[in-house]
């Protein structure tokens, strides 16, 4: 299971570089075994450290700083603490300026290993942070539903008022208390619009 991070919409040149470069870093991670910890470690730099840190995000992403200063910063916050996959793979993603991707790699990669593993991506949004209790009920009752594991990526949604959505592949399914109103609210547009209806025909029959 994972938080669901990127609300970023990513143009079609990041979505294809994103894919590009995941595939080569799961295919090197794969190598060694490790692609489940380099996504972690990927998850962890991007919202732990970048996110964190903008001046670092800015810097690294610029292109009037030199290749060698970004990978001696680099080596500064990760040397030891990352795999070497993943801290050889932030260097390439530096040297080839493209680290306004990193985002669209991070999702390209969770989805990619993904589909190696055979999972299903499922997005959870509900109005408040759900507790982990409801949060493994929710994933024990999905694989149960599927047949298959569930990689659950959860985000908050003030705006839903109370309930959630769940989304998985291209399917939404509302149980928020808005959608609810929303949809009450066009019932009772729609009666009384009905209900104005019968009364002018009523009137007419009359006449």
């Amino acid at each position: 299971m994972t938080e669901a991070r990127d609300k970023a919409v990513f143009d079609t040149g990041q979505q294809y570089l994103g894919a590009v470069y995941a595939k080569a870093l799961l295919g090197a991670a794969e190598k060694v075994g490790n692609a489940e910890a380099v996504l972690d470690e990927l998850n962890s730099f991007v919202d732990d450290v970048l996110a964190k840190v903008p001046n670092l995000d800015a810097t690294l992403a610029s292109p009037r700083v030199a290749f060698e200063l970004k990978a001696a910063m680099l080596d500064k916050a990760l040397a030891g603490k990352v795999s070497a996959e993943f801290l050889n793979f932030v260097k390439v993603v530096a040297r080839h300026g493209r680290f306004d991707c990193l985002r669209a790699i991070r999702q390209a990669v969770r989805k990619q290993l993904n589909d190696l593993r055979g999972r299903v991506e499922v997005f959870l949004c509900a109005a408040e942070p759900p507790s982990q209790e409801s949060i493994e009920l929710i994933a024990n009752r999905l694989k149960a539903l599927l047949g298959k594991d569930v990689d659950l990526q959860v985000d908050v949604d003030r705006e839903l008022i109370g309930g959630v959505k769940l989304r998985i592949g291209d399917t939404v399914y509302d149980a928020s208390v808005a959608n609810r109103l929303v949809r009450l609210k066009d019932e009772l547009l729609s009666k009384t619009g009905q209900q104005l209806r019968d009364n002018l025909d009523r009137f007419a029959l009359a006449d």
